[in-house]
C-alpha cells in the first residue's frame, strides 16, 4: 500500500520509537508497536470508524497491545499486512518497506516465537497478563452499511472523492519540501508515493532479491522517513487531509449522521 493511499484511506499511525526485547532465536523478529495513541483520524473518518468492524477489532488489537506493554512485555496485534509498522523509522531500518526485507511470518507466529524465548514464570505472567488484557471481541453486524441499498449513494460519493483527494494539490503541498531533503539524500524522487513504486519495482514481482537490493530499499525508506519526520511532512499532510475531509462533511452532514444512527458499532 502507498503512502498516499495509506494515508487516504487511514492516517498512518505516528512515528514510533522502541526497544525490542532480546530475542534468543536466531531470525530476529520484527519490531513490535509500542503503546502509542492512535492519531486523530479527521472529520470524515470519524464518521466512517463507528461503522468500521475492521477497524474497531483494530482498535481493540492496539489495546491489548498497550495493555501487554504495560506489564513489561512484548506483542504484535493482528495486522496481517504489518500495516500498523510501517511508516515508522524503527520499521523502515530493519524491514525497508517491507517488501523485500520482511518476512512473512502471522502475528500469531510472531507472539508464539516471543513466548518461546520466555523463562517458566515469564510465560506464566504473560500468559496472566494476555488474558486481563485481551478486550471483547467486536460482535459483527448482520450487515455491512455498504449493501445498505439507503446509504448507496453515500458509498459512490465517498469512494469517487477519495479517488479525487488523492490528486488535490492541498494534499500534496508538502511533497517539495520532503523531495529537496531526499535529493540532498541523494534520491530524486517527489513524493513518498514515488519512492515506494521505486522500492517495490526493485522486488522483482513482490520476490525475495539479493542482500544489496535489500539494503537499498532499506537505505531508501530510512531516508524517506528520515525527510518526513525533519520536514514536517506527515503533519503538514495531515492538516491539509483532515481540512479537505471536512468539506466533504459539512456536504453530507444528514448522510452521515443517518449512517451512524444506523449502523453504528
Amino acid at each position: 500500500m502507498s503512502h498516499r493511499t495509506a494515508l487516504v484511506v487511514a492516517l498512518a499511525v505516528t512515528a514510533l520509537v522502541a526497544g525490542c526485547a532480546a530475542q534468543a532465536s536466531t531470525k530476529p523478529l520484527p519490531p513490535a508497536v509500542p503503546s502509542v495513541a492512535r492519531p486523530a483520524p479527521g472529520p470524515l473518518w470519524a464518521y466512517l470508524d463507528q461503522v468500521d468492524v475492521r477497524l474497531a477489532t483494530q482498535v481493540n488489537e492496539e489495546r491489548t497491545r498497550a495493555c501487554v506493554a504495560d506489564a513489561g512485555f512484548m506483542y504484535w496485534p493482528d495486522d496481517p499486512n504489518h500495516e500498523l509498522m510501517q511508516d515508522t523509522l524503527p520499521f523502515a531500518r530493519a524491514w525497508g518497506y517491507g517488501g523485500l526485507s520482511l518476512e512473512t511470518e502471522t502475528t500469531a507466529e510472531l507472539n508464539a516465537a516471543f513466548v518461546r524465548t520466555l523463562s517458566g514464570p515469564d510465560r506464566d505472567r504473560y500468559d496472566a497478563a494476555l488474558t486481563d488484557c485481551t478486550p471483547a471481541d467486536v460482535e459483527e453486524p448482520a450487515q455491512s452499511w455498504r449493501a445498505d441499498p439507503a446509504f448507496a449513494d453515500l458509498d459512490v460519493e465517498i469512494s469517487s472523492w477519495v479517488l479525487a483527494t488523492v490528486d488535490d494539490p492541498r494534499v500534496h503541498v508538502a511533497d517539495a519540501s520532503w523531495s529537496a531533503c531526499m535529493a540532498e539524500a541523494g534520491y530524486d524522487v517527489g513524493s513518498p508515493d514515488e519512492a515506494e513504486e521505486q522500492a517495490a519495482a526493485a522486488t522483482r514481482g513482490g520476490t525475495f532479491s539479493d542482500p544489496e537490493v535489500q539494503q537499498a530499499e532499506i537505505a531508501l525508506a530510512v531516508a524517506d522517513l528520515t525527510c518526513r519526520a525533519s520536514t514536517g511532512f506527515t503533519e503538514s499532510t495531515r492538516v491539509a487531509w483532515h481540512a479537505v475531509q471536512q468539506e466533504f462533511v459539512d456536504a453530507h452532514q444528514d448522510q452521515l449522521d443517518a449512517l451512524v444512527a444506523a449502523h453504528g458499532l
